[in-house]
């Protein structure tokens, strides 16, 4: 229990600071309007879509560096998929930044509003020049949470953190001589910190005598294949998952968007406190990963479980604490992201109801992540992979649809319905676990 903590905590303390930066710069856009806030929810859908196709795909770096640890492999090992990481990181982010550059043209041809679009173009102009700093940033987190560092992350994060609320209060806001660009100011001031800090984490890096043994600057690379291979073998269907599974989150918002801009903004509003909160158990799900991963390497099947309940028991104190505030002081979380005392009557409604169905959904995908993280970690990728692609596509998003627009439910419907799928998910997940440890024990 407390290895987990340890190992988690500076993981999902550092997920919460980026989080910090990127709530507080969403709230400065909510003080130009509802416009611009229902914009806002379009914009960062798609983007963390897009980016999770691609970057979570970096998870397979930790985890493969921690089995190598468990095996005892030199640090020199560790270094070739470092440095294979790399490769890899510049390759996806090509395609990314293009995507990202033209993806204002797909939400017009899936019928959103002409006008919120206009508002999002700029914000994923920026972002597409952000892709390289992102990536390459994924590569290092995943190198020091593999080695056993995660607080390295979380200081990073602490230090980039006031940066990026002052670049934003600029560029968002259009204060300290900057441009007012709106939207569009969030992913530029991410831009500029993340280019900044990426430079500065290679220098730190390149001088650190502790790393001199990874050899990750000693001479020219030619990548080796094998490795990139290995990396992307184990990495692609992670991304595959939780991209598939935020573009069926993303159709979601989609269908939301057809209830109107009520509807839009307090799904942003309830969004951004989930994914704050959810963040604690993302970090929860990686460090499950890499500590499984280094006792599957041991064959240590005992312990495997050990960390599994470890983390489950971890994840039900976090849903409750997280259900109390979202139960308790709904109206108060509304009334500080808007930064207003007069706040729209059906906007409060819509999000109180929000608030309450996600105390639910918090524990169900919550356990549904623990259990797909654990399977990474015995470097089962796929199972998760095809199992969340099957309950989001299959199940989730049809039951919404059918009670938010066949039964009438609208926007609550929708997110009532989405919840199937994550149940039907979790109790695949618990089967398919259970079948591999009893073929690990056997071998």
């Amino acid at each position: 229990m407390y290895k987990v903590t340890a190992f988690a905590l500076p993981i999902s303390a550092g997920g919460i600071i980026n989080m910090v930066g990127s709530f507080i710069a969403m709230m400065m856009v909510a003080l130009l309007g509802k416009e611009q806030l229902a914009a806002g929810t379009l914009a960062v859908s798609t983007f963390l879509t897009i980016m999770t196709v691609t970057g979570t795909m970096f998870y397979a770096v930790g985890i493969l560096i921690s089995h190598h640890r468990g095996q005892d492999k030199t640090h020199l090992e560790i270094g070739y998929i470092v440095k294979n990481g790399f490769c890899l990181a510049m390759l996806l982010a090509f395609p990314s930044a293009l995507g990202l550059w033209f993806i204002d043209r797909l939400l017009l041809f899936l019928g959103q509003d002409p006008h919120l679009v206009a508002l999002t173009r700029d914000y994923f102009h920026f972002a597409a020049l952000n892709t390289f700093s992102l990536f390459l940033g994924a590569v290092i987190a995943q190198f020091y949470v593999g080695i056993g560092k995660p607080r390295f992350s979380m200081m990073i994060a602490l230090i980039s953190l006031p940066l990026t609320i002052l670049a934003s209060y600029g560029l968002v806001l259009g204060h300290l001589g900057l441009p007012l660009l709106g939207l569009s100011g969030i992913t530029c001031a991410s831009f500029i910190v993340q280019s900044l800090m990426i430079l500065v984490i290679l220098i730190v890096i390149f001088l650190d005598k502790n790393m001199k043994s990874y050899q990750l600057f000693n001479k020219l690379f030619l990548p080796n294949w094998e490795i990139c291979k290995a990396i992307f073998t184990l990495g692609m269907p992670i991304g595959i998952q939780f991209g598939g599974e935020l573009v069926a989150m993303t159709v979601a918002t989609y269908l939301m968007g057809y209830f109107g801009v009520t509807a839009l903004a307090a799904s942003q509003i309830v969004g951004q406190y989930y994914m704050f909160m959810f963040v604690l158990i993302i970090g929860l799900t990686q460090a499950l990963s890499i500590l499984i991963s280094e006792a599957y390497g041991k064959e240590d099947t005992i312990l495997i479980k050990e960390y599994l309940h470890a983390s489950m028991v971890l994840l039900i104190s976090c849903c409750l604490f997280c259900s109390i505030i979202f139960l308790k002081f709904p109206k108060e979380l509304i009334q500080f992201y808007m930064s207003t005392k007069t706040v729209d009557i059906r906007l409060e409604s819509l999000s109180i109801i929000f608030f309450a169905i996600s105390t639910f959904l918090l524990f169900v995908d919550g356990t549904r992540h623990l259990l797909s993280g654990a399977l990474r970690g015995l470097h089962d990728s796929r199972g998760p992979m095809r199992i969340g692609i099957l309950a989001m596509w299959f199940v989730s998003l049809p039951t919404s649809y059918l009670l938010g627009f066949i039964f009438k439910g609208g926007p609550i419907g929708l997110r009532v319905g989405f919840l199937s799928g994550f149940i039907f998910a979790v109790i695949l997940l618990l089967i398919r676990i259970r079948k591999k440890l009893h073929l690990i024990r056997k071998i």
